[in-house]
């Protein structure tokens, strides 16, 4: 009989195609990502469509422990699940946050990932020159015929899920301002301070805005929210801080960064 230790815990996380040494084009697929690399379990990043999903998106996640593969969807759902099951460990616990400040990292993300990103995200699709980017970046290794008919399929897809959560309504001067209220009103929260909640350590909301963040920096396709960012120094010593804790490998993030910084 073997007396070797049952295998520890590993998750795959399932996603769209990410370009190697690079973050994910999919902001909540790289969030998950640098939730895992902070919390030091074993992972692998596995290539899906979001049709394949159990909530037709991504990221969705098989997680393998105590002799079981778990399937759970949705990146904060995945978290929660490693949390609560001992599979890694809360930041905000070891950091010991308080019960307000969990609170404001929570209203934060909601923020984030609610408002934001979609605001983001429907610059990327909805202006033409900027979906030309996009699909170039995305889909650009597909061959002729194929690749139009999925680029389109997913633009339509994609403007489609904007306009059902509300961001698609707005016209395109509303949509940037409300980026650049978050923009302000963040660039001012991390102001002075290494990390979020100000302490010595990251938090999960830092981990939450630092996969946002590196997302939107590894596009050309949303500009307007990139040239806010990188005439940020606030934001790009919190960017640069983290991708090199974190994915020292993100040669190109770090590169863009320290031009950015020459110019600032």
């Amino acid at each position: 009989m073997s007396t070797e230790p049952e295998s520890r815990p590993h998750v795959v996380l399932w996603g769209v195609a990410k370009p190697p040494n690079a973050p994910s084009s999919s902001g909540f697929c790289q969030k998950l990502e640098v939730f895992l690399r902070f919390s030091g379990i074993s992972y692998e990043v596995g290539e899906t469509v979001p049709m394949k999903a159990p909530k037709g998106k991504v990221p969705f996640a098989d997680i393998k422990h105590d002799g079981k593969t778990v399937t759970i969807p949705d990146s904060h759902f995945i978290i929660r699940y490693l949390i609560e099951n001992g599979l890694i460990k809360d930041p905000d616990t070891v950091a010991g946050l308080t019960t307000v400040q969990k609170g404001k990292s929570r209203a934060w993300q909601a923020y984030i990932e609610e408002l934001l990103y979609p605001a983001i995200v429907r610059d990327r699709w909805y202006i033409d020159e900027n979906y030309a980017v996009t699909a170039e970046e995305i889909f650009g290794s597909m061959a002729w015929p194929v690749r139009p008919i999925i680029s389109w399929f997913f633009r339509w897809r994609v403007m489609k899920s904007i306009w059902n959560v509300g961001m698609g309504r707005h016209s395109q001067e509303e949509a940037q301002s409300l980026q650049k209220e978050a923009f302000e009103a963040l660039e001012a929260r991390m102001s002075g301070h290494l990390y979020f909640h100000d302490g010595e350590q990251p938090t999960g909301i830092d981990l939450i805005i630092y996969g946002f963040l590196a997302n939107t920096l590894a596009t050309s396709g949303n500009p307007y929210w990139a040239d806010m960012v990188l005439r940020s120094p606030t934001l790009l010593a919190f960017i640069k801080r983290m991708t090199t804790l974190l994915f020292p490998e993100y040669k190109l993030l770090l590169h863009r960064i320290e031009e950015a910084d020459g110019l600032n």
